[in-house]
């Protein structure tokens, strides 16, 4: 026979998320937020103002932004599943490499300081290198 009154109350599983997987997951939305606001940005206020070749740059730092914010949401909830300390270290080259890396491209893209070119591979081997970590830990026991 069964007892349910329907008054009974299944036990509640509470999750709370590490120091490391709220950065990663805070910087990736954070990443995305500034993505679509600067995306939207270029292209209904800055159309007409901007050539070609700096709305090309614009769009390719927005793109690589975009992409790695989602990737940083993704890496956190590998850090938060697996504890493995490699994935924290890939979110931070992640993060790291974007900021270096796109906003390097907006720079050049909107003030024309074209000087800031030697920044923008720094960033890129950066992000290879938080995606080379994330393979590296996935393989590794």
């Amino acid at each position: 026979m069964d007892n349910h009154t329907g008054n009974d109350r299944l036990p509640l599983v509470t999750f709370s998320m590490s120091k490391e997987t709220k950065i990663g997951i805070f910087l990736g939305a954070l990443y995305l937020f500034l993505g679509i606001l600067l995306g939207a940005f270029a292209a209904h206020s800055l159309k007409d103002t901007l050539d070609e070749y700096q709305i090309g740059v614009l769009q390719t730092g927005v793109k690589y932004q975009l992409i790695h914010g989602v990737g940083l949401i993704v890496l956190s909830v590998l850090y938060s599943l697996y504890q493995k300390h490699l994935f924290y270290i890939a979110i931070i080259c992640v993060a790291v490499g974007v900021f270096f890396f796109s906003f390097s491209l907006y720079a050049i893209a909107l003030l024309g300081t074209s000087f800031l070119g030697v920044i923008t591979p720094i960033g890129g081997v950066f992000m290879i290198l938080g995606w080379l970590l994330t393979m590296y830990a996935v393989l590794r026991k």
